[in-house]
């Protein structure tokens, strides 16, 4: 994980594969994505340039130069909008099937899910042995659940991440500890508005590169945005 102290709480000693590992959180933003880096930076160097990282649905448009800052080959990040919970969980589940991927990102907030959704994207992961992370409101954990790893996340203050896990493969939950995490954003009251990080239901100023694709009958398209263009933007640091 890049953590000793979470590394030591996990049986596995690192984020498991071939299993889903879901994060709860009360809001985005407590620090989800920089308890991921340290692993996201690791997976990149060691994987082909082929195996992206796929995110799904997130709340917010990834913030490119800040990817880039913690050593992340943006290139290597695609982000897939999509306009129902149905497409989100199919979109996810294509792309762990079909084993295309590093690591699959993917946000269902609030939405109960059903033990049969759970289900399916378990079986799915455990067929490749992928690092699958679901990201789910705190709420969310009151529900049982077929993933293998769940763990409550908690900022307690600006740069802390309490971490409670719940349940976890090859053993028993119960682990607390805290975690000191990087600053994130310190600079965010220096930037003007126009470069804060944009909702992803908004169209941000210059809009990335766009691609459509192609689905089954019941899923006729899906809109994929690459990071590389956000990237290049101008003025953003």
């Amino acid at each position: 994980t890049g953590y000793s102290a979470l590394n030591q709480q996990l049986h596995s000693n690192g984020w498991p594969r071939g299993i889903t590992t879901e994060l709860g959180l009360s809001q985005p933003g407590v620090g989800e994505l920089r308890l991921l880096m340290p692993a996201l930076r690791k997976l990149q160097q060691q994987t082909s340039s082929q195996r992206n990282v796929l995110w799904v649905a997130p709340p917010f448009l990834p913030f490119a130069p800040a990817l880039m800052k913690e050593q992340i080959n943006v290139q290597q990040l695609t982000v897939v909008q999509t306009n129902t919970m149905q497409d989100t969980l199919w979109a996810a589940e294509q792309a762990l099937l079909a084993d295309c991927c590093a690591a699959v990102f993917c946000l269902t907030g609030n939405y109960h899910l059903s033990n049969r959704e759970l289900r399916l994207l378990q079986l799915a992961v455990e067929k490749t042995q992928s690092w699958h992370v679901l990201f789910r409101h705190s709420d969310c954990l009151q529900q049982a659940s077929s993933s293998g790893l769940r763990i409550h996340l908690q900022a307690n203050s600006y740069s802390k991440l309490d971490l409670h896990i719940l349940k976890q493969p090859q053993g028993w939950g119960g682990q607390r500890c805290t975690l000191s995490l990087h600053p994130h954003y310190e600079n965010w009251q220096r930037l003007s508005v126009d470069l804060l990080p944009h909702h992803n239901r908004t169209q941000v100023p210059t809009l990335p590169e766009r691609i459509n694709l192609a689905g089954s009958i019941q899923h006729k398209q899906a809109s994929v945005t690459v990071l590389t263009s956000l990237a290049t933007l101008n003025g953003v640091h």
